[in-house]
């Protein structure tokens, strides 16, 4: 061989060298839901029930609120026969306490009259 010269030496082609990068793996990832769904759905199922238990509460008052209610009429009505029975009574009063009818139970017990001022007197 030929002495060899130095052009000869290099190669004749030189492919252009690339800087090298760091090597991108990919790799499958499963898609899994992100963490802020999940608190999403937490907390429209915490507002779920919330609201749930808000209309059973209300319910039960307003049914504790009915009772009540219930009662109080019950208690109004035995109040207006108790007035009723007064009026009657405050009637019958007024009737039995007149003068002339005590006059006339005076008499018949054997009580006397005052001649000046219609006043009974008990003797005995």
């Amino acid at each position: 061989m030929a002495a060899k010269r130095k052009h000869d030496l290099q190669p004749t082609w030189h492919p252009q060298r690339q800087p090298e990068s760091p090597r991108v793996v990919r790799r499958r990832i499963e898609k899994k839901p992100k963490k802020s769904f999940y608190t999403f759905k937490m907390l429209c199922m915490m507002c779920g029930i919330g609201i749930f238990g808000l209309m059973f509460v209300e319910l039960y008052m307003a049914s504790q609120i009915n009772h009540i209610h219930y009662e109080i009429q019950g208690l109004q009505h035995q109040i207006e026969g108790a007035q009723v029975i007064n009026e009657q009574l405050h009637a019958q009063v007024s009737i039995l306490s007149q003068q002339s009818r005590i006059i006339e139970i005076a008499t018949e017990h054997g009580l006397t009259l005052t001649p000046n001022e219609n006043i009974v007197n008990i003797n005995r």
